[in-house]
């Protein structure tokens, strides 16, 4: 593990990623060697989970693709985020990566949850159950913004952001839900098969949001 790029650990996203190379940690190596007071001090308890997992320690539950309840992305900020224009675009880039994998997956979610850490570490989520399962990016982000204007985001400091989805249909249930009234056979879904395609030819960059390019 020592050489790998410590970006290829669960849970470091970019912004994670640059908080650690202002530690001159750019490896499993550096990580490794970094003593766990610092990185608890920069990071809270995710900074105790990185220094685990780059001993190769990892003490989440192993589960089976049927044992999934749940797909979720979240980031923790190395500066607290202030304003709910940049949380909302923070809720963007979650919202696309929990729908890229849940396509991947073949599986489309009926309930939405929120996740919000203060930078005081109080934790608060809230959830909403959807009318029709859905794998578009566009209705969870929108559903997580109206989820997140139920917290103090952007009133109080904001540590930590995530998005869920879980109540999944799959297989024969999901072909069923073609035929509701969202109507999505020949448009999204076929537009969504197109941007996974580009994605998987060209990485996760090749098309992104309008508000995701400034970020």
């Amino acid at each position: 593990l020592d050489p790998l790029p410590i970006e290829k650990m669960w849970g470091v996203g970019k912004v994670t990623k640059q908080a650690l190379a202002r530690l001159h940690i750019r490896t499993f190596k550096d990580l490794n060697r970094t003593p766990v007071e610092v990185l608890e001090r920069a990071f809270g308890r995710h900074g105790v989970k990185m220094h685990l997992l780059s001993m190769g320690v990892d003490k989440r539950d192993v589960v089976t693709e049927h044992d999934v309840k749940s797909i979720g992305h979240e980031e923790t900020f190395a500066e607290d985020i202030l304003d709910s224009d940049a949380a909302r675009r923070e809720l963007l880039s979650l919202a696309y990566r929990v729908a890229r994998r849940m396509r991947r997956e073949g599986r489309e979610g009926g309930t939405v949850t929120l996740k919000v850490k203060y930078s005081d570490f109080r934790l608060v989520t809230r959830s909403i159950t959807l009318k029709d399962r859905t794998d578009d990016a566009q209705e969870i982000y929108m559903t997580a913004c109206s989820l997140m204007e139920k917290t103090s985001a952007g009133r109080r400091p904001v540590r930590l952001l995530g998005i869920s989805m879980s109540h999944f249909s799959a297989g024969s249930e999901a072909q069923l839900s073609l035929f509701s009234q969202k109507e999505q056979p020949g448009g999204k879904k076929e537009l969504h098969a197109a941007l996974d395609s580009i994605e998987e030819k060209f990485g996760k960059k090749g098309i992104r949001p309008g508000t995701l390019l400034k970020r």
